[in-house]
C-alpha cells in the first residue's frame, strides 16, 4: 500500500501544485500506485463525511442498564431473569443511535482511469432512494454531454435512472437525485456519460461505479 512516498500527502491535498502535477503524471503510467491512490482518496473522502463524535448523556448507562440491588443469596436466579431485559435495552440504544437508517456512503471509482473524487451518500426514504453526490473532481462534459446516475440490478441487465447531472466548470458541486428503486432489486450504482440530445435511453459508456 502507498508505494510512492508522496501518495498520502497527495490524498490529503498537502502537495504543492508542482508536486501534484509530477505525481499525477506518474500515476498515469504506474498501475500499482494508481490503485493505491484510488483507495487512499476513497478512504479520505469517507473520513471527511463520517459522523461527528458525540457525548453520551450523563446517567444514560445507569438508566438503560440499572444495577440490581443487593439481595439475599438467591440473586443469581434474578440475574438470569434480568439478562434478556438488559439485552433489549442495549439493542434499543443501538437502534436509536441510527443503525440501518443511516445513509450508506461510497466513493465512486472511475472505469476509465481518470482521477475523480466523487462520494455518493444513499438514503432510503419513504418514497424511494435519495442519492447525494459530493463532487470534488470530475470533468465537466458540457455542452455535448451529461452524466446520468443509475440504480442497476446485480446481473447488470436492469436499471432505473435517478436523473442527469453535471459538475460546475471547476469539476465540483453537490447533486441530489431521487429514484423509486428497490434496494434489493437494484443494489448497484452506475454513472454513464450520455450525449446531450434529450434521448432518455442509455446510449453512453459507464464512467463511474
Amino acid at each position: 500500500m502507498a508505494e510512492h512516498p508522496d501518495l498520502v500527502e497527495w490524498a490529503l491535498g498537502q502537495l504543492d501544485p508542482g508536486e501534484t502535477r509530477l505525481l499525477e503524471a506518474h500515476l498515469e503510467h504506474c498501475e500499482a500506485c494508481r490503485r493505491d491512490a484510488e483507495e487512499l482518496r476513497g478512504t479520505h473522502l469517507l473520513l471527511e463525511h463520517a459522523a461527528s463524535p458525540f457525548e453520551v448523556p450523563a446517567g444514560l448507562e445507569e438508566r438503560a442498564l440499572p444495577r440490581p440491588r443487593r439481595q439475599p443469596r438467591r440473586i443469581p436466579r434474578l440475574a438470569w431473569a434480568a439478562a434478556p431485559v438488559a439485552a433489549a435495552a442495549v439493542a434499543t440504544i443501538v437502534l436509536l443511535s441510527g443503525g440501518p437508517a443511516d445513509p450508506e456512503r461510497f466513493a465512486l471509482s472511475s472505469t476509465t482511469g481518470e482521477q475523480v473524487d466523487v462520494l455518493a451518500s444513499v438514503q432510503v426514504t419513504p418514497v424511494g432512494r435519495e442519492v447525494e453526490l459530493d463532487i470534488r473532481r470530475l470533468d465537466d462534459p458540457r455542452p455535448d454531454g451529461l452524466y446520468e446516475l443509475w440504480f442497476v440490478s446485480s446481473d447488470g441487465r436492469r436499471r432505473v435512472s435517478a436523473g442527469t447531472f453535471h459538475p460546475d466548470d471547476r469539476g465540483r458541486g453537490t447533486v441530489r437525485l431521487l429514484a423509486a428503486a428497490d434496494p434489493k432489486a437494484y443494489p448497484r450504482l452506475s454513472v454513464t456519460l450520455e450525449p446531450n440530445d434529450g434521448d432518455p435511453r442509455r446510449t453512453g459508456p459507464e464512467v463511474l461505479r
